[in-house]
């Protein structure tokens, strides 16, 4: 803000004759910020088209901390303005405005603009390159906020992955047990096949075979050992 404060003092030295604009001046030298601002309005209500009434209330404002009323009273300013140094005023204190806002796009815009109107301007140079790398430094920060949330999110995404692996394991298994307990009761339930007419003659007939082999193996049996009633003389 120390630049501001030597804009502001040369703005001092050519500013309206008009009582409320000298007691504002007054008020703002003394650091009572909120009375310069109301008498700069009051001013200004007199005579809205002196654009160091609009500058020197922008100054106010932004001492204030009221940044965007700050800022369009700068514009007022700009607007009003008929010498393009005059602008680069307007455009230079905006761009310091914004750049204590940490809003370094916006405020390396204006900078620009001031350094546009006012190339020999050294202290618009030096605060365009200072709103660069703090930019630079704040693009870097985001980006190392946002790494470890993503790396968390990619766990996670493994840690789902394995888990599902997991259950698909399980499910694998069981779907690999499941058909052989199928095929167990499946054989165990299974009937057997019927048989044909002719084998069942067949397999009558060799039973019938069988049956008899079996009742002449027992009478020859039988006869052989019969006793025998020869005497001895």
């Amino acid at each position: 803000m120390r630049f501001i404060l030597i804009l502001l003092s040369a703005l001092f030295i050519t500013a309206s004759a008009v009582s409320d604009a000298r007691k504002a001046n007054e008020a703002f030298q003394r650091g009572d910020y909120e009375t310069a601002a109301q008498l700069y309005r009051q001013a200004i209500d007199q005579n809205p088209d002196d654009a160091r009434l609009w500058f020197n209330l922008g100054n106010a404002l932004a001492r204030m901390g009221s940044a965007d009323e700050a800022a369009e009273a700068y514009e007022q300013f700009k607007s009003r303005a008929d010498d393009r140094q005059l602008r680069a005023m307007g455009d230079y204190n905006k761009g310091r405005l914004l750049s204590d806002m940490e809003e370094y796009e916006e405020a390396l815009k204006h900078f620009r603009e001031a350094l546009r109107n006012n190339p020999d301007d050294d202290d618009a140079r030096h605060n365009f390159e200072l709103a660069q790398r703090r930019q630079q430094q704040q693009e870097e920060a985001q980006q190392q906020q946002q790494q470890p949330e993503q790396d968390q999110g990619e766990d996670e995404q493994d840690g789902d992955q394995e888990q599902e692996q997991d259950q698909q394991g399980d499910q694998d298994q069981q779907s690999g047990q499941q058909p052989q307990n199928m095929d167990q009761d499946q054989s165990e339930q299974q009937s057997p096949a019927e048989m044909t007419r002719e084998e069942a003659e067949n397999l009558l007939d060799a039973l019938e075979q069988l049956e008899r082999e079996l009742l002449e193996n027992r009478k020859k049996e039988s006869s052989e050992n019969r006793p025998r009633n020869d005497r001895d003389w």
